[in-house]
Formats: structure tokens, sequence, C-alpha cells
């Protein structure tokens, strides 16, 4: 029996895939065949029969590209391909999808029956009587038709274990191709990630089969739901929770939060790739939290740059490894984000989802080895305030010009927060209309941000400020031209993620074990608010 009339042979004997384009459609075609004369592919086989059973599965493919040329000619869909590529999905989720396909166009067939109906008409059929009957009119297979294709499947599941068996995809090489063009994400064929892709589509291939053949003995297998109805991926869910609900007065992260979510997103997509959130088990969030256990703190540069999993391959020994309530931080962080997922129905197509990072994931905290921030004594009160900030009016860049000399004295004689104090504009330096006392707003406005809604207060300003000088520099601000909303500290830099502390509360770590000769790191900045609640605050 000749073989199909698209199949043909090149210089070496290999069978390739080959139909003649329409000229009309040439300029519509999808990539790579876009203009082409022909549409063709190898079927990387010298055999007849190989050949001819593959060429029939990527005939179905070509058929495809065909009509989506025609729908694409008729302004249905946009001819040019998207300008940026996507992520090749996980192999756990190409799998899944395969298989889904697989089974969904099993059930078609077995639901359409044969193709001979939309072929010919009952008065065409009748004009040849050694043709076997079709039963006009109905659905599912006839019996004839079950038969050859039952044959056909147990030809494909051996042909597809057997390719398994030596993790050889080249069986898939023309579906992988395709996978690749419809999720817009061209691959190294030569790569890891194509070779792990490909046998994705082997194994969905091998497990398809096999529940296409229990169907055939009348087993009851359900088609499963495309991976899409596994709610959105973690990198989808992270950008609905970064941008809120856009109600107004609705919360949204702020500068800090957002820096913490997107270390946190990252290290998950560093460990489990970019997991769509219904696949994203208990036992993989427990996973996750004792690999975190795990990744040390303090590493140099070129540590801190590897993937997660990259890193723990390294011998790691000497560096202290992170403490567990920030390690908890990072897992209330990702369970926000799933929370803010589940809230906006985004996993109601999941059955039974629970969120993975919910209550009894997090690390136990021993609180009796808690490091905790031990207050300055005296003798490091004197010694900060005897630097040449205090005693010589010097001014370093890095601590922000006059916010040197007046942060840690705020701190100290109000009990405010670091962050409260970087971020303070001139007009929340200001004076009560009623009682005449001068007082720090510390609040939301204007962009600032307070640890908890309770933070927002309004501190008395402490006579020694007044005395020394703080309304004097806040009027010489104005008369620079400062307007009541510009900064209280000009010169303090803000980070990447908007924090007007950052690279000030560095520079006070830098300056407090260098300059003033301070090396027990419990004590920071934060040393300052424990005296602002005892009598030596009175005395400094």
């Amino acid at each position: 029996m000749a073989l199909m009339s698209y199949l043909i042979r090149d210089g070496l004997g290999t069978y390739n895939s080959r139909r003649v384009i329409p000229a009309e459609l040439r300029p519509f075609m999808p990539e790579p065949w876009t203009g082409k004369a022909n549409w063709k592919q190898s079927l990387r086989t010298k055999d007849p029969a190989a050949a001819k059973k593959a060429g029939s599965r990527l005939l179905r493919d070509c058929m495809a590209d065909f009509e989506q040329a025609e729908r694409t000619k008729r302004g249905e869909t946009p001819a040019a391909p998207a300008r940026r590529a996507a992520a090749m999905p996980r192999p756990e989720e190409i799998e899944a999808d395969v298989l889904a396909e697989l089974l969904a166009a099993d059930a078609a067939e077995r639901s359409d029956g044969d193709a001979r109906r939309q072929l010919q008409t009952a008065a065409e059929r009748s004009l040849w009587p050694d043709l076997m009957p079709v039963a006009f009119g109905r659905r599912g297979m006839a019996e004839d038709h079950h038969h050859v294709y039952g044959g056909e499947l147990e030809e494909l599941a051996a042909d597809y274990r057997k390719a398994l068996s030596r993790s050889d995809p080249g069986i898939v090489d023309a579906e992988t191709r395709d996978l690749q063009r419809r999720k817009q994400a061209p691959i190294d064929p030569t790569s890891e990630a194509y070779h792990e892709a490909s046998l994705a589509v082997l194994r969905a291939h091998v497990k398809a089969y096999g529940l296409m053949l229990a169907r055939q003995e009348g087993e009851v297998v359900s088609t499963p739901p495309p991976s899409s109805q596994r709610g959105p991926t973690l990198t989808e869910a992270y950008e609905a929770w970064k941008a809120g609900s856009g109600a107004r007065g609705s919360r949204k992260p702020s500068g800090r939060t957002l820096l913490e979510a997107e270390r946190s997103v990252r290290l998950l997509k560093e460990w489990h790739g970019d997991i769509r959130l219904g696949d994203l088990t208990r036992e993989k969030a427990r996973d996750f939290r004792d690999a975190l256990a795990r990744v040390p703190t303090r590493l140099p540069a070129d540590l801190r740059r590897l993937p997660m999993r990259d890193l723990l391959k390294r011998n790691l020994k000497g560096y202290p490894t992170q403490h567990a309530a920030t390690i908890n931080k990072t897992l209330n962080i990702l369970s926000a984000i799933v929370s803010h997922a589940e809230a906006a129905g985004s996993l109601d197509t999941v059955p039974g989802f629970k969120n993975p990072f919910g209550k009894g994931i997090k690390l136990v905290v021993d609180a009796r080895a808690e490091e905790k921030r031990q207050p300055f004594s005296t003798a490091d009160l004197k010694a900060i305030f005897s630097t040449g900030v205090y005693q010589s009016s010097e001014r370093p860049r890095g601590g922000g010009g006059e916010a040197a000399f007046w942060l840690p004295l705020m701190a100290l004689l109000s009990g405010a927060r670091q962050g409260e104090l970087a971020q303070l504009r001139v007009m929340d330096l200001a004076k009560d209309a009623e009682t005449a006392v001068w007082h720090l707003d510390i609040g939301t406005a204007g962009g600032r941000s307070i640890k908890t809604a309770s933070s927002r207060r309004k501190i008395p300003l402490h006579p020694e400020l007044e005395r020394i000088g703080l309304l004097r520099y806040r009027q010489s601000l104005l008369d620079a031209g400062s307007k009541p909303d510009s900064p209280l500290w000009p010169l303090v830099e803000a980070d990447n993620a908007g924090r007007q502390n950052g690279p000030w509360s560095k520079w006070f770590n830098r300056h407090l074990r260098d300059k003033v000769g301070i090396e027990d790191r419990t004590k920071v900045f934060h040393s300052f608010r424990h005296p602002a609640r005892t009598p030596r605050s009175r005395s400094a």
C-alpha cells in the first residue's frame, strides 16, 4: 500500500511530513511557517509504518495551523506574534495539561464516533453496497471503528512506553515544539529545560494511552481539568496581592512589605518553580520551610546571588542560619498572598483547597533563647554623644546631614522609632492650636508608614529638644524655601523600597561600631527607646 501523499523522504531516507501552504494563507501562518510555501516537519524515522503513524498525528497539527491562519486572515486573531516570550510552564503543569488534552480528544472521538458520517451521506454510501454500514444520526463509535481504534491505541501505548523506558523523548519532539509555539516560550532544543519539558509530554502520553485503553475496556475514566483550574500561578497571585483591591480606603502593602514579599516569592519560586497555588500542598510548604531553615544569613555577595537550590548544595558551615522569627515572617507573607487569592475567588475551582501556609506551619520561637535588644547604658549614651557629630559639628553624608545629630536625641527623649523619625515632614513638627504645645505627629499622611494602627499618635516635644534648637532648625528649613510637606531631613536618602530609614540605619550601625566603639550587636538604634522610659532619659 502506498504511503500517504504528504510523506516524503529526504536524502538520508528520513521521512518528513509536508503540506503545501495555500498562497493566500502564507502571510497569516503562525511561526515558524509565516510566509513559507510548505508546512514541513521531520518525522525522525526511516520506517514507513512508523512514519505513517507519526504523520497522522502531525496532520492534525498542520490542519490546526491552517485553521488559525484562516481566522487570522478574517481578523479574528492578531497575525503578529506576541512581543514578549512567556516562560515555559513547569514540567508537572505540562504533564497535567497534555494529559487533559489527550483524554479530552479521546472522549470527543468516542462521543462523535465515525468520521465517515461527515464524509458521506447515507445516499452516497448506498451506491456502494460492499461498504460497511454506518449508523447516521447517532453518536458514539461503530463496532468496527471501536476495534480499529483499540488496535491503534495498543500500538501507540507500546511505542510510547518503550520510549519512556529509555528516557528518550524524541517521539514527542513535534508535540513539544508545538507546545513551545502555543505557549510562546522558546527554549533551546539542546537545553536541559527542553529535555525536561519533552519528558513531561512523553509521560503524559504514556499515562493517557493507559487510561484510554481502560476506557476501551469500559472503565469510567474522567477527563481531568486543565491546570488553569488549579488557580493562579505564584507570580499571578503576588501581582494581584500587590495591586490590592482597588477600593478606596483598602489597605495596600507598604514599600518595606513589598520588598520582603518580593524576596519571599522569589525564594519559593526558586524552590518549587512558579507553581499554581492549587498545587501548593501542605507537604510542599513544609519542605520549603525546612529548606529556609538551612539558608544562612550574612553571606558574601557571590553566595547571595545563587538560586536557593544551588546555594544549599554549597558548603555553608560557619555561616549563622536565619532566626525562626525571620522564617515565620516569610511564611506569613506567603500566607497573606494565598489568602488574598482565596478571598478573590481565584481558588474556587480547586476542590477542598486550604492555605498551605496557614495554621501549624510556622516554627515555634523559643522566647527563652531570644536575643533581645539591650538598652544603652549610661556609659553607652555618653560615648554616643561624645563623638564628633555632637562635639565638633560633624555632619557625615551617610548620616543625612542634620539627621545624624537629631535622630538619636529625638529617639532618646521621645521613644519614637527610627522609621517614624526619618520620614517626618516639616509640618509633622507642629504646634497644637489649643494648647500651644509643640509635638511630633506620627501617622501615615503624605505616604508615611507606621508599624501598626496603634502607632498613630502625637508625642509632645521634649523641652530639651526645644532648648537645644530643634524648632530653630525647623524654621531654617522654611526660611530656605522648604514647604510644610517637605522632608524634615532632606539629606536622608530612601532605599529601593522607599524606606527613608534604610540607608540611614546602615550608616548608624557602622557609626555605632566604628566611631562609638559599641561592639554589642544587641544594641542598635532601637536601644534608645528603652532609656526613654526610664529616669536615665531625664539625666541624659
